[in-house]
């Protein structure tokens, strides 16, 4: 360490009052001097400089150089062992590294620098002119290099503050891309799609959720024009923000994934500017609302099956009044022939026809009492008590309520009850539910079939004794099948609509509740070409 060589004078750098051993007479300014001046008007902050050099003499020489040329403030080191001692205690803009040491060599130590995280320009000095070695110098991370020639010492103060813009170019640089990529892993890890794209309408960002949200890797997009390849994903193509525009322009969007399936995204679309205000480019953020969009889709569909419901209840009661009133004028119409066949003289005296005839009359009018009857017991809300039921009347009297529907629709319902079957225990009422459901679900099937090539479009009802002593029922169709990516889910509540066009999208789920109100269970199988079958299987004791 040279202490007279940290003297700095308060008035200027360099100016007679430094001195060398305190021994040196005054000197008169030169124009070196002037230069100096003024360019330390253009440096406030004098520069901390290490001289790392074996030789006394020319360490004094380099401090006494340096000095005298601008705001420095130096230090001497002898040897790689006092580097490190003042590089932990003490930070220092420029380090001039001898390339021959006592206890090694400059490359090493240059290594020995970066190893130990030291952030600080190296000038490389060198008494070998050696080309190659301050090419290895450079490569090991030193600033610059100087050669010991005979003039060296009057070129060192330039190459030092080289070294030092250098260093701090390079210093803020690095500050400037570590911001960046912060600032990319802020974009990656938040949750909205964040893409951006320049002037030409190249896109140059396409975060980590961007990829999560539309299926396509960034690798695939970035570079790419942003016209053709991202807003097109959407129907209709979204704008681009007007470049005079200020405030981002909101909108939600339905497009497409990269599987094909429909994705909504709540967009924020704006212009990008730099400090200046000056348009740079384009960013949107786009955040996934597919999920809240369903939501709101099956509410509004809730809410329409919910008023369908009403009107269906209203209907009933409506339903209930006419059968009463049709059923009183059924009943005089039923006693008054009954009346007119009894005053009938017997035998053949009677007109031609007019017997048969008065009994047609008569059996017409008790099938529309029994179908107002039906109709009457099936608009009565049900109770809740279990009792011994037979299934094969519940499914005669659902046949009885569907088959003109059936019929309607072009197709045949056919009936195969097995006989013997011992009864269930649970509520008549509900199983009729439960096959007229069936039954109609099936019939929409059929008729969402017709057109289609077939031998016939029939519906089919069967009964019959599981081994295990179950009652097995089966409704079977050859109408439209069931996608069999549907089959999984087909008994869940589908609030968005028909399931493979029969119902409404709630009759299988209610269909599954009655069925395990009963401790049964209900199943479907469904094959193009053969047609779908929904199996029940009701427990007997």
């Amino acid at each position: 360490m040279c202490p007279p060589w940290r003297v700095v004078c308060s008035t200027c750098w360099g100016c007679p009052s430094i001195r060398l051993s305190g021994s040196r007479p005054r000197r008169r300014p030169t124009r070196r001097d002037g230069a100096r001046q003024e360019m330390e008007r253009n440096v406030i902050t004098p520069l901390r400089v290490l001289i790392v050099e074996d030789n006394e003499d020319h360490a004094r020489l380099a401090c006494e150089f340096l000095q005298a040329s601008g705001p420095f403030v130096t230090e001497i080191a002898a040897d790689l062992e006092s580097l490190w001692r003042r590089l932990a205690a003490e930070s220092y803009d420029v380090v001039t590294l001898d390339y021959n040491l006592p206890d090694g060599n400059g490359l090493k130590a240059l290594e020995e620098l970066a190893a130990r995280r030291h952030d600080v320009a190296v000038v490389m000095v060198t008494g070998r002119g050696d080309e190659r070695v301050a090419t290895q110098a450079i490569q090991h991370g030193a600033s610059d290099y100087i050669v010991k020639t005979g003039d060296y010492l009057s070129t060192l103060a330039a190459v030092v503050q080289k070294a030092a813009r250098t260093h701090a170019l390079v210093q803020a640089n690095r500050r400037s891309l570590e911001q960046i990529r912060y600032q990319a892993l802020l974009l990656n890890n938040v949750h909205d799609a964040v893409i951006v794209w320049d002037l030409d309408g190249r896109i140059t960002f396409w975060n980590r959720a961007a990829e999560e949200v539309f299926g396509w890797p960034a690798a695939t997009w970035l570079g790419q024009p942003a016209a053709h390849c991202y807003l097109t994903l959407f129907q209709p193509p979204a704008d681009m923000p007007p470049l005079d525009g200020v405030a981002p322009y909101h909108s939600e969007r339905c497009g497409r994934r990269r599987t094909g399936e429909e994705v909504w995204v709540s967009s924020s679309l704006s212009t990008l500017r730099d400090e200046q205000g000056s348009v740079i480019g384009y960013m949107d953020v786009a955040r996934d609302i597919t999920a809240r969009k369903r939501l709101e889709a099956q509410v509004q569909a809730a809410q329409t099956q919910l008023a369908h419901a009403v009107r269906l209840a209203a209907i009933g009661e409506l339903a209930s009044g006419v059968a009463h009133q049709i059923s009183n004028p059924l009943t005089t119409i039923i006693a008054e022939t009954q009346l007119l066949l009894r005053a009938l003289p017997p035998g053949p005296t009677a007109p031609d026809g007019l017997r048969e005839a008065l009994q047609a009359i008569e059996r017409g009018g008790w099938r529309a009492q029994e179908a107002v009857q039906r109709l009457l017991d099936f608009s009565r809300p049900a109770s809740a008590t279990r009792e011994p039921v037979s299934v094969n009347e519940t499914i005669d009297h659902a046949r009885a309520l569907v088959g003109g529907l059936v019929e309607a629709v072009d197709a045949r319902l056919e009936v195969d009850l097995a006989e013997g079957l011992p009864p269930v225990h649970g509520n008549a009422r509900q199983l009729e539910d439960l096959w007229v459901n069936l039954l109609l679900l099936a019939r929409d099937a059929v008729d969402a079939a017709r057109g289609r090539p077939t031998d016939g479009h029939r519906i089919c009802a069967q009964s019959r004794l599981d081994p295990a002593g179950w009652v097995a029922v089966s409704v079977h169709d050859n109408g439209l099948p069931i996608p069999a990516e549907v089959l999984g889910t087909i008994f869940e509540p589908a609030f968005v609509g028909p399931v493979a066009g029969r119902g409404t999208g709630l009759e299988l789920s209610i269909c599954r509740e009655i069925v395990r109100q009963h401790g049964g269970q209900i199943s479907v199988d469904s094959v193009p070409g053969r047609g779908t079958t929904f199996s029940v299987l009701l427990p007997t004791r």
